[in-house]
């Protein structure tokens, strides 16, 4: 599994090299790009699917880099281990990687690129079980295809401590996800709530449909923020925030979540690229990067709840607020998330 993931990284280093020595491939359609990553790199893999998937990836990348105006000289491959492959419905969801209740099948390939299929048992996560389960019934009937990645985590080749530490990323659908998940069906009135996300918070605010101000919740997660706090326990504690903030805004007649519009970051803000511009140790941005995965959490979460999501412009919802702080009695960041209602109240009406 460690020498797939080398031989993968190999494949996207030659072709980001090509990219930058031919910058018009970045202008080529997905297709043409495969193809020719399929006659750079065989030498590197002997395997079609994995070539596509790193081209695919490096690709997404590019096509971001270039909506941000990021200089392509400037991108870098960071250290990630990995590979993928791109799901097929006829060849039972995945041809490389392939999923069963509690285990998985992976095509790897040894230093002398030699092939073996081989099965690991996997533990997958309590909240996505259902999801999973449905998944595997679908690809082994030849109803669902999924693409699939497998991210080598740590590796050691000591004699007597040898080991490959990794995870499995399963792609699916937002609306395939959001049928089997689906916990409401439709809201309980048609209020609108507006969510202000924080580092170290998440505000929310109900408005009817005068805009008057119903009602305002909060849930703290402080502790995610000190140095060192695991990133895998942090995810999950805003998991149960978020949970908790949707599961309130339906009991409390919202139909409409309003979030702030999160700025576009494309595959950039992910592990696997770093740009020269973009990896130093900024706060700032490492905020603004903190806020819109919350937020784009918040946003694929909250039709599980029945519940429709709009983007607002942020602008003027967090400075200046003072005087109407003090009206209503208020701290800054549920004033800000009131706002932010305010808004998509008035978007809602326009609709």
């Amino acid at each position: 599994m460690y020498f797939t993931a080398w031989l993968s990284k190999l494949v996207a280093h030659r072709l980001l090299s090509l990219v930058k020595q031919n910058p018009s491939l970045v202008d080529f359609h997905e297709r043409k790009f495969q193809t020719i990553a399929r006659k750079q790199a065989r030498d590197l893999i002997p395997n079609r699917r994995y070539i596509d998937g790193m081209a695919k990836l490096v690709y997404s990348t590019l096509q971001s880099a270039k909506k941000l105006g990021v200089d392509i000289q400037k991108l870098e491959l960071s250290d990630w281990l990995l590979f993928q492959c791109e799901g097929e419905k006829d060849k039972k969801g995945n041809q490389n990687i392939r999923l069963y209740k509690d285990k998985v099948e992976i095509l790897t390939f040894d230093y002398s690129k030699n092939s073996k299929r081989i099965m690991l048992d996997v533990k997958f996560s309590r909240g996505y079980r259902k999801v999973l389960d449905r998944v595997v019934e679908l690809s082994v009937s030849g109803e669902f295809a999924y693409p699939a990645r497998v991210i080598v985590k740590e590796a050691n080749f000591y004699p007597h401590s040898m080991h490959v530490f990794g995870e499995i990323q399963v792609m699916i659908r937002l609306d395939f996800y959001h049928e089997v998940m689906k916990r409401f069906e439709s809201p309980l009135g048609d209020n609108v709530g507006g969510i202000d996300v924080n580092t170290d918070r998440i505000n929310l605010a109900v408005v009817n449909r005068s805009g008057e101000l119903l009602d305002t919740y909060m849930v703290w997660f402080s502790e995610i923020t000190a140095r060192g706090f695991p990133k895998k326990k942090a995810w999950s504690l805003l998991g149960e925030g978020i949970r908790d903030v949707l599961s309130y805004a339906y009991y409390h007649g919202v139909s409409t979540i309003a979030l702030e519009n999160p700025k576009v970051l494309g595959y950039l803000k992910y592990y696997w690229i770093r740009n020269g511009e973009r990896c130093g140790k900024d706060y700032n941005y490492k905020v603004a990067t903190f806020r819109n995965s919350v937020i784009e959490r918040i946003a694929y979460k909250a039709p599980l709840y029945g519940l429709n999501v709009v983007f607002v412009n942020p602008a003027g919802t967090s400075t200046g607020t003072k005087a109407l702080q003090r009206k209503l009695g208020l701290d800054k960041h549920t004033t800000s998330a009131y706002l932010i209602a305010l808004r998509g109240l008035k978007q809602k009406k326009t609709k």
